[in-house]
């Protein structure tokens, strides 16, 4: 089962990388249009062309990705805590949240002082909120997340080991409440505060995220009845995995057309995540027996937070060089988005392996964890 949970890392930093490729393909798309064709921008033209609903599509079936982080996380701290005879202590949590930060604190710092020879600063407390939530760039807001649920282990493992139906169903809850606010809002439902409450909820705060760590957990402390359960509904979870996605698909396609919010992007509706637990649970069980598959995955897995932390501005800088210097690249999408994803996912792979093997392989884990 831990290979397993290995290889869902890797399959999930896949998603990642994929997921990222394909905004800044949207980005192309939407934004940068005028770089290929003679239109003003944004340009909205390509909506509904077979690029635009093939990357929509990719684009969904890769968000069960922080979701897969975290329900990893989770399980992980589970076979932590059942190999501690004095249980889970905040110091152990601890530990294991400075050894995230350091990577997280040295490529924040080289991302702020890049943007500063750009000419963009912050005030000082907007670079403590970026630190603290929203995350350097786009994808970072995903390490703050976890720190939380590491350093809320110590109170969580308990409730999973003792009331896991109740944790399981008060963290559901408290997932659902900021999504509720959203469906609202998109079919013209208002209440006094409503605004300040979504702005207050953004996609990058913990209770967004609050029942997959939970899940982790519980299914971490129960492996031995969670291997056979998976064992036993392999087809079923498969036809599940299908089913959600479709669902998925066709919750963010109808919110698209009725509402003015363009949504098929967002992680704010329930089938989400439906989808990202259906996701999960189907790859476990059908990775069972595929060595050579779920080892590849896992070699990745043991990656994934380098890959992380680098490929997201590896991305950007690839698309801003064809911005400039092959701008006719931006138009064909389906050499625009492999590139960007090769890019994204090779430049971190090779930069660890280098460093790994210099003489600065002593610092590796503070770079790359």
């Amino acid at each position: 089962m831990y290979k397993r949970l290995i290889a869902l890392n890797g399959l999930a930093i896949l998603a990642v990388v994929l997921n990222h490729a394909g905004g800044w393909g949207e980005v192309a798309m939407f934004w940068w249009t005028h770089r290929y064709r003679a239109v003003s921008v944004p340009n909205f033209d390509a909506v509904g062309s077979p690029s635009y609903d093939i990357s929509m599509a990719i684009h969904l079936l890769t968000t069960f990705a922080v979701p897969a982080f975290l329900f990893a996380s989770g399980f992980f701290v589970a076979y932590a805590a059942q190999g501690s005879a004095k249980g889970l202590s905040w110091k152990v949590m601890t530990v294991r949240v400075v050894a995230i930060l350091i990577p997280y604190a040295i490529w924040s710092v080289a991302l702020f002082v890049g943007d500063a020879l750009q000419g963009k600063t912050y005030a000082p407390m907007e670079y403590v909120l970026r630190l603290t939530l929203m995350g350097a760039n786009g994808g970072y807001y995903f390490i703050p997340v976890l720190c939380i649920f590491y350093l809320m282990s110590p109170v969580l493992v308990p409730l999973a080991r003792s009331r896991w139906k109740l944790l399981l169903a008060g963290s559901a809850l408290v997932q659902l409440i900021p999504m509720s606010l959203r469906y609202f809002r998109l079919f013209g439902v208002s209440f006094p505060g409503l605004p300040q409450l979504i702005d207050w909820t953004p996609d990058q705060i913990f209770i967004r995220w609050a029942f997959f760590f939970p899940l982790g957990l519980v299914c971490g402390l129960h492996v031995d009845a969670l291997g056979r359960w998976l064992v036993s509904h392999r087809r079923g979870l498969a036809a599940a995995f299908v089913a959600a996605y479709v669902l998925y698909l066709a919750e963010s396609e109808i919110v698209f057309r009725v509402t003015p919010d363009h949504w098929r992007q967002g992680v704010s509706g329930i089938m989400f995540s439906v989808y990202a637990v259906a996701a999960i649970l189907a790859f476990l069980a059908l990775a069972e027996g595929r060595a050579p598959s779920v080892k590849r995955l896992g070699q990745l897995g043991t990656r994934s937070y380098g890959i992380y932390l680098l490929h997201f501005t590896i991305i950007e800088i690839m698309a801003r060089l064809i911005y400039h210097f092959a701008p006719w690249m931006l138009g064909v999408q389906a050499l625009l988005q492999p590139l960007l994803f090769t890019v994204g996912l090779g430049v971190p792979l090779l930069m660890m392996r280098v460093w790994a093997k210099s003489p600065l392989r002593g610092s590796y884990r503070y770079l790359f964890g």
